[in-house]
């Protein structure tokens, strides 16, 4: 089965004070991480960003439809743009998302319209997971009625939570590390570099 990468470098980058994705991290951009992983398993790449600097990596670059609403809308736009039924999307700003992690998440796929993360049975990790085409519909009644909460959504689909903890052989306490700041930034790269 084929398998489209979508990754989400639209955010605002606020607390960065500049586009996010392009920040380098161990001499590479943020966003090369994320190309890297799923390169190796996607038979093509999206880059869900308003942004023009991502037109220089050689990816399809798709605009949010609807701008300003959050991760919802990147994800919805992007789908929209999929030529799979199978995708898998990820943020741009995490960096230690494992090959593992993600054929995880793929391997409990099936059947299900979302498989996404439950992480320190405390939360969700929407912006690393499966995602079906099928989805499209519900996420489009959301958009309209305004409410923007993947974990709303999550609640009206069909849905595998995957329970992230320590006997899977791949966990790290660092696998969902987001990196938001410029101190994100320097805290990760010794994460790396320590690795």
């Amino acid at each position: 089965m084929e398998v489209t990468g979508i990754i989400l470098a639209g955010g605002k980058s606020t607390r960065m004070g500049t586009e996010k994705g392009l920040q380098l991290l161990c001499g590479k951009p943020l966003i090369n991480y994320a190309i890297e992983l799923l390169s190796g398993i996607c038979s093509n790449i999206i880059i869900s960003s308003s942004s023009e600097s991502y037109q220089s990596f050689g990816f399809r670059v798709v605009p949010d439809e609807f701008p300003g609403i959050g991760p919802m809308g990147g994800i919805y736009s992007a789908l929209r743009k999929s030529d799979t039924e199978m995708n898998l999307v990820l943020s741009c700003d995490l960096p230690f998302v494992s090959n593992g992690l993600i054929k995880f998440i793929l391997e409990n796929a099936a059947g299900y319209q979302v498989a996404v993360p439950w992480e320190g049975n405390r939360h969700y990790e929407p912006l690393c997971g499966y995602y079906a085409a099928s989805v499209l519909a519900k996420m489009s009644t959301f958009i309209q009625t305004g409410n923007y909460k993947l974990p709303d959504l999550f609640g009206e689909i069909s849905i595998n939570k995957l329970v992230i903890d320590k006997i899977l052989d791949f966990y790290t306490d660092r696998l969902f590390y987001n990196v938001n700041s410029k101190q994100d930034l320097c805290n990760a790269e010794v994460m790396m570099n320590q690795a």
